[in-house]
């Protein structure tokens, strides 16, 4: 399949160029950006991209002097499904006057420049961004990618074999929200892309403490942890 070769644009260049984290780092030393985005659908090839939110983690904090988020107008020939609509409360009419996909794409591109991504269930977004980046730009996400949903997963496996103890009981489901509750964390007003994106970062922030507390100190032992698979 032909592929576009990667845009000249100063913004594109200097995400390219930026090195990626070292996974030897010890975890705190490395900066995290964590993503959320709403869409029009959950087909990437028949759905727009409607609101991005990112916070930044640097020195095992969140920065809430950096976050971030935007609204993207939507193409005219992408609908918007109303079970997404139901859901996020995002209209075509509210989002005529928002930046366009590439506008936004230029924001959000040096805010991840050099950053592990985290994302709650991440294959999704991934997914939609790649395919934007891809379009726009003939780039994708260079990672590496962080789910907190994997990490749940992970220290759910590590109660049952690593500690030595009787399990947790399963959480019900891997919802944001449930995981946030279940380690006492506030949630946020639900499905906008800012404070879904806090609540991961939250949660994120309280995962990686306890895998420290189990030994996994650095970058590396997250990734083996909770990586997206792409």
């Amino acid at each position: 399949m032909f592929r576009r070769r990667p845009s000249p644009l100063p913004a594109v260049q200097a995400y390219l160029a930026t090195p990626r984290p070292d996974a030897r780092l010890p975890w705190r030393a490395a900066r995290y950006a964590v993503l959320d985005v709403e869409t029009g659908g959950l087909d990437p090839r028949r759905a727009a991209l409607l609101a991005v939110g990112l916070v930044e983690i640097a020195d095992g904090r969140i920065r809430l002097e950096r976050a971030w988020r935007s609204h993207i107008r939507p193409p005219a020939d992408l609908p918007l499904a109303p079970e997404a609509i139901r859901i996020h409360g995002l209209l075509r009419s509210e989002l005529a006057g928002a930046p366009s996909l590439t506008e936004v794409l230029l924001a959000l591109l040096p805010r991840l420049a050099g950053c592990v991504l985290v994302v709650h269930v991440a294959a999704l977004d991934v997914r939609f961004l790649d395919r934007a980046l891809q379009a726009a730009f003939g780039i994708r996400l260079r990672g590496p990618v962080l789910d907190t949903a994997r990490l749940a997963q992970a220290l759910q496996r590590n109660a049952r074999f690593t500690e030595g103890r009787a399990a947790e009981p399963d959480p019900p489901n891997l919802a944001l929200r449930t995981l946030a509750e279940r380690a006492g964390l506030p949630v946020y007003p639900e499905h906008d892309a800012l404070n879904d994106a806090l609540t991961t970062a939250q949660l994120f922030l309280s995962q990686a403490v306890r895998l420290e507390q189990q030994g996994a100190s650095r970058l590396s032992h997250l990734l083996r942890a909770g990586a997206c698979r792409r």
